[in-house]
């Protein structure tokens, strides 16, 4: 394995699966623990904390990665698969049958040396070497493991729930034109495109050398019926003027899911912060909540009976889409959709946070009596704690957990895993407007701001309520006129609170029958029309929005009493 030029895990990476792997076949996998780890690979002293010093959980989620794309390609026939699930750090070895041997079309070296990043040919540890080339070929050692791997009912232990992933394979990207210019940004692109990528949790991603036989390979490591896509890419120089386009093809139909061109300008010794700012934004659209990927997923779902497989991974899906509009007729729905995937799959932490969250909507939204919404907030923190225990390098748990905290007035806690959840993943702009928004709501406009500004650019159908946050923003400035018209566009989404914000910038620009619209619509949500100042304490407004915005409202009513 780490021989090979597609093995493209780092030097302290390939440190990192060594330790484990010796730890596993010593008998203290189960003790593993992250400080141990900390100490031993990456020289952290006694004085580690796992909380402040994220090192650990980011390795093993860059690891799990690399694993995935060796075993796509080059390792698909290893008679020993290894794996470390999320949330833990023992490694698990699943034995695998011997596989008939298929005839593979060669790779042209063009193609190969386009895509080997630099880290490919980083040297293995002298040291490690020995033990990593006995579990592959020592038929003593793999007879030791599978005794260690069956269950007293023959069944390997696998990680169910990462099987049922979409599986996206990051093709080389195409060099229209010789120049070094656009080799050299065809190379990075590939690459920084799955280093990008990995910041979402709900994708398998590969990076084969080319796509012979891609479709069967991925096939074989995930569940039946799980959608398989490919990300190709092309890149032409013309002077300074590059371009490059990228789609995202179904693996199985061909279909275009996605398409996008970027015609861009070189500047001289720019050509790195072009390649980041690129892969960037390409993951963003690709791998955000609301993008054209989990359309795709969902559209073909309900167009044929979703397979088994997949339907704790839809049920997440079905949750995100919910959380667009926060629907009460949805609520139930989802919720019980949740709790049948925790049960089925208990090691989901996805499934866990978006549970945790929805508790969270019952008592915020009015979604049960007032009397339960102190214990369905105490069921989502404990929900959303377990999820964040078992995968603390999962971003989705993290923004639950921060939302959470938010809601029960810990606004340093909520701060500090909204921070986390954006050092995960930078590109995704859910958490962008997720922490935005909470900043904003607590008066840091500053700072929350220019994030909810960044979500909305870069999401593909952006919520209502990322409006909400920017409207309140403009209002507080006393720009009427963009408040309004921010808050018209999350009217037009469905929300609630917008014909809240509709009627007071209205109001104070004095247009009384648009006030009257707002009004009317507005009492059909009486958990807001009814005390509006309360609304917006429950949400964690600061007192000086709560006071400028409730009289505000009042100053609608006098103008237009409906």
């Amino acid at each position: 394995m780490f021989e090979h030029p597609e093995f493209r895990a780092s030097k302290r990476r390939r440190a990192f699966l060594s330790f484990v792997v010796e730890e596993a076949l010593a008998g203290r996998g189960p003790a593993l623990k992250g400080f141990a780890i900390a100490h031993s690979v990456f020289g952290r002293d006694e004085n580690f904390d796992p909380k402040t010093d994220p090192v650990v959980r980011l390795e093993a989620r860059r690891l799990r990665q690399d694993l995935d794309s060796y075993y796509v390609g080059p390792g698909a026939d290893d008679p020993v698969r290894i794996s470390i699930p999320k949330g833990r750090y023992e490694p698990l070895f699943e034995v695998r049958p011997p596989q008939v041997a298929t005839t593979v079309a060669p790779v042209a070296p063009t193609e190969v040396s386009s895509v080997a990043p630099p880290q490919a040919k980083t040297r293995k540890s002298r040291r490690k070497a020995p033990l990593m080339a006995a579990i592959f070929a020592g038929l003593a050692v793999v007879a030791v493991i599978s005794l260690w791997l069956f269950r007293a009912d023959g069944v390997a232990v696998t990680d169910r729930t990462v099987a049922e992933f979409p599986r996206v394979a990051i093709l080389p990207f195409e060099a229209l034109d010789p120049s070094p210019t656009t080799r050299t940004l065809s190379l990075g692109l590939s690459s920084e495109l799955v280093l990008k990528l990995r910041g979402f949790d709900n994708l398998r991603l590969f990076a084969p050398l080319a796509a012979t036989n891609l479709t069967e390979r991925m096939a074989e490591l995930g569940a039946d019926g799980v959608p398989t896509y490919l990300v190709h890419g092309t890149v032409q120089t013309e002077g300074e003027a590059v371009s490059v386009n990228v789609q995202l093809l179904s693996a199985i139909t061909d279909e275009l899911v996605w398409g996008e061109s970027y015609d861009l300008h070189l500047n001289p010794g720019a050509l790195i912060d072009l390649r980041n700012s690129v892969s960037a934004e390409i993951a963003t659209a690709i791998g955000q909540p609301y993008g054209p990927l989990s359309a795709d997923i969902m559209a073909r779902a309900d167009a044929s009976p979703a397979p088994t497989s997949l339907n704790s991974y839809l049920c997440v899906l079905e949750a995100i889409a919910y959380r667009q509009k926060f629907s009460s007729a949805a609520y139930q729905t989802v919720r019980a959709c949740l709790e049948e995937t925790v049960a089925q799959s208990p090691d989901y932490a996805e499934a866990w946070a978006m549970l945790g969250w929805l508790q969270l909507d019952a008592a915020r939204f009015g979604f049960v009596p007032a009397e339960q919404a102190d214990a369905e907030i105490a069921a989502a923190l404990e929900v959303a704690e377990h999820a964040y225990s078992m995968a603390p390098d999962n971003v989705l748990a993290a923004k639950a957990l921060s939302s959470i905290h938010h809601y029960t007035g810990n606004y340093s806690e909520s701060e500090r895993y909204g921070r986390i959840a954006l050092d995960l993943n930078p590109h995704d702009p859910d958490t962008l407007a997720q922490v935005g928004w909470r900043l904003s709501v607590r008066g840091k406009f500053d700072e929350g701001g220019p994030l909810m500004a960044q979500a909305i650019e870069r999401t593909v159908d952006p919520p209502g309520w990322y409006y909400h946050l920017p409207s309140l923003q403009h209002f507080m400035q006393g720009n009427f006129e963009r408040a309004l018209e921010e808050a018209e566009i999350a009217a037009s989404k469905g929300t609630g609170f917008a014909w809240f914000l509709v009627a007071i910038n209205a109001a104070a620009l004095g247009d009384a029958e648009k006030t009257a619209l707002a009004l009317d619509v507005l009492s059909a949500h009486p958990y807001i029309s009814a005390d509006p100042a309360a609304f917006l304490r429950r949400h964690g407004a600061i007192d000086e929005i709560v006071l400028k915005a409730t009289a505000a409202y009042g100053a609608a009513q006098r103008l237009a009493p409906f």
